[in-house]
């Protein structure tokens, strides 16, 4: 059964809703047997750490609704990979994309864009239940 169901993120949006919260939307497809079922989306929210959580965390109301196995032990290795591996900061990744833009971009696009961070050649193998490289 190896390579059953493989889960391929692409992005997390984040959008902040208050000042230590933060929206998000993961994005990604799911391949079975090799057949792959595109550009999935599923809202999350993100908390930052406290006196119980090192790191910040996903919350999702529902992850069951897209009935795919394992979709929690999902959401918890990109948490990991993005939160710890990459130690990576809603916080500073916003600021840094809200930095005015220079001359003409500054003028056409003055509205505050989503912040995304894009993931690259990347697979959550069901069976193996984690987060790997296409080069691994």
């Amino acid at each position: 059964m190896a390579h059953f169901i493989k889960l391929h993120p692409h992005y997390l949006m984040l959008v902040r809703n208050q000042a230590e919260t933060y929206d998000g939307k993961l994005s990604f497809s799911v391949e079975q047997y090799g057949l792959v079922v595109n550009n999935f989306v599923f809202n999350l929210t993100l908390t930052p750490p406290n006196e119980h959580y090192e790191h910040w965390r996903f919350i999702c109301e529902e992850p069951g609704q897209l009935n795919v196995p394992n979709f929690v032990l999902f959401l918890k290795s990109i948490e990991h990979h993005i939160f710890v591996n990459m130690k990576f900061s809603p916080h500073e990744a916003l600021e840094a994309a809200a930095e005015p833009k220079k001359g003409i971009m500054k003028l056409l696009s003055p509205k505050k864009e989503p912040f995304r961070l894009y993931f690259k050649d990347m697979f959550f193998d069901i069976n193996a239940s984690g987060l790997k490289h296409k080069d691994d």
